[in-house]
């Protein structure tokens, strides 16, 4: 498995270094909360917040970083950092890596898609009263983490043009290891050929 994640961190590097050297580029900083938790839920009775006998509805706020760039007009490579406070009052990480393709741009809106691998980790809940270990997650030795990789891993974005420079984004994320999460925030180009045309899907002038 390492080595598919070597192997995919390289040629992902690679779609970056062989683009042109005035690519488009950006970083963007989004806030995570509400999302829906696709697992068996074996813990949703004692969560700290938002607690139920097997409910899909999880709060997990928290701040997402990101930085994109592009090797043509409609591919990039993505780094996502995020970090939040999850259903227990545990700190919570994951780390991100993706391929994302343009799927259209018109006018001042646009959307893409992206995939690659997560790597998520949590402040261990071992020690909470009442928790059932889930076979998600790997306990670390030291006992203070818990980590789960996740090689199938997505992101859906939508962006509106709000100043030459700067974007609003709304993003479905992979938000933890079962579950979805929605995320808002903005997205800052430093460099960008923008469109204004109503139709064409380009970045071209």
């Amino acid at each position: 498995m390492k080595n598919i994640f070597k192997l995919f961190f390289v040629l992902s590097l690679l779609t970056v270094f062989c683009s042109p050297l005035k690519a488009q580029q950006n970083i963007s900083l989004v806030l995570t909360g509400p999302g829906l938790d696709f697992g068996d839920r074996e813990n949703s009775a004692i969560y700290k917040t938002m607690p139920g006998e097997d409910k899909m509805l999880l709060m997990e706020p928290g701040i997402r970083f990101g930085a994109e760039v592009y090797g043509n007009p409609a591919t990039s490579f993505k780094f996502a950092q995020s970090v939040r406070y999850d259903s227990m009052h545990k700190l919570a990480f994951s780390t991100q890596i993706m391929i994302r393709l343009r799927l259209f741009k018109v006018y001042k809106h646009s959307m893409n898609f992206g995939f690659g691998p997560s790597v998520f980790y949590r402040q261990t809940w071992s020690e909470i009263d009442g928790y059932t270990d889930e076979k998600l997650y790997e306990q670390k030795t030291n006992g203070k983490f818990q980590t789960r990789i996740n090689w199938v891993s997505a992101e859906l974005e939508y962006n509106y043009e709000i100043s030459k420079l700067d974007d609003f984004s709304f993003s479905i994320i992979h938000l933890n290891p079962e579950a979805m999460g929605f995320a808002f925030g903005i997205k800052h180009w430093f460099t960008r050929k923008s469109s204004h045309c109503n139709t064409c899907p380009s970045f071209r002038n």
